[in-house]
């Protein structure tokens, strides 16, 4: 398939989000460029009275499935190793998933999604357009436009916008892959 344009990271992250919601999830963060803060997990170590959002993440999108599997994908329009890292980083400190899985399950009970936090499996997953670049233990959503007269500032509620994108999955294992496109 040919790109026509350069995608834009709310392409990416738009085009993502429509895939999951394809492939039987419940999507409940999207936090694409200008809407950061929606979901924001904070930073459990700050200073004490503190209030700022330093050391705080946003997300680009979050999406539950079967009431226990969680993905959480950081979208880029081109790869960009340092914020996989982020997300990588982010997960590996135990406050801060918990944190997390806290603000979900409240999510998730205020929009009557179905979520079992003590049986939470947890997906991480990159978006990007650009040069697809795989990296091990990450899902991979790769995006790219099909159409070019594709503009997400003019979208009418009759188009499908699956029609003028194409996402990718590239997966990290055939299990994670089973569970993402079931």
């Amino acid at each position: 398939m040919e790109v026509t344009e350069i995608v834009d990271e709310y392409t990416v992250t738009f085009a993502v989000k429509e895939w999951l919601i394809l492939n039987s999830w419940n999507v409940i963060a999207f936090n694409p460029p200008g809407a950061q803060g929606t979901f924001t997990i904070p930073n459990p170590k700050k200073a004490t009275g503190y209030r700022g959002q330093t050391g705080s993440l946003s997300p680009d999108l979050i999406a539950i499935k079967n009431s226990k599997y969680l993905i959480v994908i950081e979208s880029k329009p081109t790869f960009d190793r340092s914020d996989t890292e982020k997300m990588i980083n982010l997960f590996k400190d135990r406050d801060r998933v918990r944190l997390f899985l806290d603000i979900v399950d409240k999510v998730c009970k205020a929009n009557d999604v179905s979520f079992n936090k003590s049986k939470c499996i947890l997906i991480l997953a990159k978006a990007h357009g650009g040069e697809l670049d795989l990296q091990d233990g990450l899902e991979t959503f790769h995006v790219s436009v099909k159409r070019a007269e594709w503009n997400p500032e003019t979208i009418e509620a009759s188009v499908n916008p699956m029609d003028y994108m194409q996402v990718n999955y590239y997966p990290s294992s055939e299990e994670i892959e089973t569970i993402v496109k079931s």
